[in-house]
């Protein structure tokens, strides 16, 4: 498998017009806008996909800082853990002869591109989270449903024992916190 080189993500860059993101930035929290852009890109760069993708995240990532429209520039939020990765990068790419990520990096440190902080951003993705919130949604709807049946169930069978009137009915069904979360 021959690595893309950063002359041809940048090609790409241009001929897809993915500065055109930028369009879609809010007049108001640009610094937000920019941030969950650098983010989406460093989740793939730090991710544990393939090289290739590795480093489509690194390449993105300086396409993004460079074509920002904004002055001064938005710096890219890096994790210590992060840099962490990103150094594995460099010595996976260097091992792959892919001579151009060390420079890159390099050229990205030089000119504080970088803002260093202790916070990953990227720990428990967004997919991670919404499987958590699912799960705990469906655990939800489980017992609302059990308990659904389990009321259906206590009506229908003391409205066949009991037919002293739907009122003695309500007040004994109520009066268990079967509705309850």
């Amino acid at each position: 498998m021959s690595l893309p080189s950063f002359a041809e993500m940048k090609r790409v860059w241009v001929s897809k017009k993915f500065s055109y993101i930028f369009e879609a930035s809010p007049s108001k929290d640009q610094a937000c806008f920019m941030q969950s852009l650098y983010a989406y890109c460093s989740g793939y760069m730090v991710s544990t996909y393939s090289l290739l993708s590795r480093l489509g995240g690194l390449y993105s990532l300086y396409c993004l800082y460079e074509t920002q429209p904004f002055k001064p520039p938005f710096k890219i939020y890096i994790s210590l853990g992060d840099l962490k990765n990103l150094r594995n990068i460099i010595a996976e790419a260097k091992a792959k002869d892919v001579k151009v990520v060390p420079a890159l990096v390099k050229r990205m440190l030089d000119r504080n591109m970088f803002l260093f902080g202790s916070v990953d951003v990227n720990e428990g993705s967004v997919a991670e989270r919404l499987d958590e919130l699912t799960e705990i949604q469906n655990a939800s709807i489980r017992i609302a449903s059990k308990k659904a049946w389990s009321l259906r169930w206590i009506c229908s069978s003391k409205s066949q024992q009991n037919m002293q009137g739907p009122r003695n009915l309500l007040l004994e069904v109520t009066s268990m916190s079967f509705l309850s979360f």
